[in-house]
Formats: structure tokens, sequence, C-alpha cells
């Protein structure tokens, strides 16, 4: 579910987000409100991103809302910081807490000894969780931790996010829905992965070229 209709009042970012710039750059940041506009800390590439244009930039974050996304322009403060000017009204584009994507990824899933109970794909994926095809029925322990690794990227030398898990609930045809025991910095990595899939995505509905 989709909502344009909120004022910046009613419709505010989370803390932390990504700030994508017109030729597809983002980056980590950190997000402060103002009265007038939006204070921007870039956490990390600060000085690659601001070698370019700091105009028609989009602001996005997750919250517990759902995900929150503003368009505008920058004054750079300092090295790191910006000052972003709104430039339309923030638009609340999920109602829920995490972007979920539809993707399917390698995920391989293991017990606390380290042996392997799975080798499987994702259906889909958020920063809270996953739902999982698995490749024939596995009883995988309801109230025990496991472990996975996510790989993200097309061979198991690319970028890999991994974790405990917990199963929230077993769906049909051997799926199984999974909940994350992850860290800050894993579930950010990934929450990061999942914006940019997602802008890939609404980009290619709407027909765009960048």
């Amino acid at each position: 579910m989709t909502s344009t209709s909120q004022t910046p009042d009613q419709v505010r970012h989370a803390p932390t987000g990504q700030l994508w710039a017109a030729d597809g750059f983002s980056v980590p940041v950190n997000i402060t409100h103002r009265d007038d506009d939006i204070l921007v800390a870039i956490l990390e590439r600060a000085d690659e991103f601001i070698e370019g244009p700091l105009t028609y930039m989009t602001l996005e974050s997750a919250g517990r809302r759902g995900v929150v996304r503003t368009r505008g322009n920058a004054v750079l403060l300092e090295s790191n910081l910006l000052r972003f000017v709104v430039d339309e009204t923030p638009a609340l584009l999920q109602r829920r807490e995490f972007v979920r994507v539809t993707l399917a990824k390698r995920i391989v899933l293991e017990s606390e000894d380290g042996d392997v109970l799975a080798d499987a794909l994702t259906v889909d994926i958020s920063g809270g969780g996953l739902l999982v095809q698995l490749p024939r029925p596995v009883d995988l322990p309801a109230e025990d931790e496991i472990y996975f690794t996510l790989y993200l990227g097309l061979t198991e030398y690319d970028e890999r996010v991994g974790g405990g898990a917990k199963v929230v609930r077993k769906a049909p045809d051997d799926r199984v829905v999974l909940g994350f025991r992850i860290d800050r910095r894993e579930q950010e990595r990934l929450i990061r992965y999942l914006f940019e899939r997602q802008r890939i995505a609404l980009a290619v509905t709407r027909g765009d070229s960048s």
C-alpha cells in the first residue's frame, strides 16, 4: 500500500537511511529533522559522493510506519554533513517496517553445530526476515536458533549477509518464514541492498533510463 497524502509533519524519516544522487550513486546516512530542512550526515564514502552534483537527490529510510522517500537538493555544510532541502512532500511508500523485495537468492541454512540443513532459494526478503523455498521437506527446529548465509551476488564469492534466524511459521509447498537475529551492521547492509533493488525495480516500472 502506498500513500502520498501525508504532510511532512505526519511523515518523518527514520534516524538512518540512504541518500541517492541523480546518477544512482548512494551512501548510508544519519538523518536529523529540523523545522525547514533535514540534516544528513554521510557515514561512508563522503568524499566520493560529494564530488557529484547535489541536486535532484532522493532520501530514503525505513521506519515503523513504512518506507519514506523524499526528493530534494542538498547544500554542503561540512565534509560529510549536508543540509537537505525538501523539494516535495515526503511519500510513505509502504506500510511495513522494512522494504520487502521479491528476490530469488541462494541461502544456506545450518544448525548450531554447523551441519547444513538446507541449500535453498529465497522467495522474498526484507530487513527483518525472509520467505524461503526449501528444495525438499526439511524439519527445521522451531525452538532453536539456526544460522544462515544469504548470497546477494551471483556466486559464493560475492557479497553476502549472515547471522542467526528463527522459524516464524511454516508455509505450504515446503516454504518457511524466517525472522532474522542479526547484528545491526549486517541488517543495515541488507536494507541498503534491498533499497537499491527496489529503486531499480521502480525505475524499470516507470521506464526511467537512470
